[in-house]
């Protein structure tokens, strides 16, 4: 019975993460789209700007590249600058790799309270014609750091698996050495 519970919270989890990385960025960048479309023809063709519309494009444009970007992470088709690392036989490419995680984890972890403290202290302000708190504008930075920290550490736990032996190399590795 417990397992049955964990495993239907981890299929809600799961289902949640999709939203947010898949179907927010999506439905973000057709609104942006939309409006972006909206703004140039009430501005050039009916010579009427609307004064919401950058506010729109704007909020659109930040929740579209910061779930986009934990989307990418999850999917492993993240900019990676790797030239050192496909080089390397997979043990050391797994120790360099590692050590590179680790900064980015550490980094990213030391801005979570920061970025998370920052959302709400702003949350005073407003934007100003729909009057939206910039909590719900800051706040999506701070899934995306603890998003980002999870698929890392995802990583540096595969590259313990190469460097411990228990797995031969890491999926990233084992794809560019076919790629050669």
């Amino acid at each position: 019975m417990r397992r049955v519970k964990e495993n239907y919270m981890k299929k809600i989890l799961l289902f949640i993460r999709d939203i947010i990385e898949k179907y927010v960025p999506v439905f973000s960048f057709a609104v942006m789209f939309v409006t972006f479309i909206m703004q140039v023809f009430f501005r050039y063709v009916i010579r009427h700007p609307l004064t919401w519309s950058m506010e729109v494009i704007v909020i659109g444009f930040v929740w579209t590249v910061v779930f986009g970007a934990c989307y990418t992470m999850r999917l492993k088709s993240h900019v990676k600058f790797t030239m050192i690392y496909d080089r390397l036989p997979p043990v050391p490419g797994a120790v360099i790799r590692m050590a590179g995680n680790i900064i980015i984890a550490a980094t990213f972890a030391s801005l979570v309270v920061a970025s998370y403290k920052y959302s709400f202290f702003i949350g005073f302000q407003k934007t100003s014609v729909f009057r939206i708190s910039y909590t719900f504008i800051f706040l999506p930075f701070v899934y995306f750091l603890c998003s980002i920290i999870g698929y890392t550490l995802s990583e540096i736990v595969e590259d313990i698996k190469v460097i411990s032996g228990k797995i031969t190399d890491s999926r990233d590795h084992k794809a560019m050495e076919a790629a050669k």
